[in-house]
């Protein structure tokens, strides 16, 4: 598992030690149990309250608020999350589809001639490819054959 995610394990431990007992009890213990196993034993956090004050890594906000949106809130604002995640991820999808578009447009494709495309067909119109003619190849065949002998 990569460090940012042991360091954020640890983080947000720290933080459910904070916590007060009905709010943990919410947690479920195998959850618990995870972050404690998963978590970096030699990283010490430097945790206080207001946690507002506290600068925490991306990964413990991202973690912090699965928690809250799975296990703390009420059903109602758990639907009304999780909705709201979902119409966030259309978006996203949605820009990177547009830029996918715009990036790779078929009508634009053989619109984007530069100079050096246009080079690279004028040398290769140049370049000359002579042939050896039919007889000329049968003739060296043929007295390959007798030198062999």
């Amino acid at each position: 598992m990569k460090q940012e995610y042991k360091e954020a394990f640890t983080e947000v431990n720290e933080i459910i030690k904070m916590m007060p007992d009905e709010l943990v009890n919410k947690i479920p213990s195998k959850f618990r149990e995870m972050l404690e196993d998963e978590r970096d034993k030699e990283y010490n956090p430097n945790i206080q309250e207001p946690l507002e004050k506290c600068k925490l890594k991306n990964e413990t906000i991202m973690i912090l608020g699965l928690i809250y949106r799975d296990f703390l809130c009420s059903q109602d604002e758990k639907r009304r999350l999780q909705e709201k995640d979902a119409r966030e991820l259309q978006e996203v999808q949605k820009a990177i589809e547009d830029e996918i578009r715009q990036k790779y447009n078929p009508n634009d494709l053989f619109k984007k001639h530069n100079a050096t495309d246009n080079q690279l067909i004028e040398e290769c119109k140049s370049i000359t490819v002579i042939e050896e003619k039919w007889y000329k190849k049968l003739y060296k065949l043929i007295k390959s054959i007798f030198k062999r002998k």
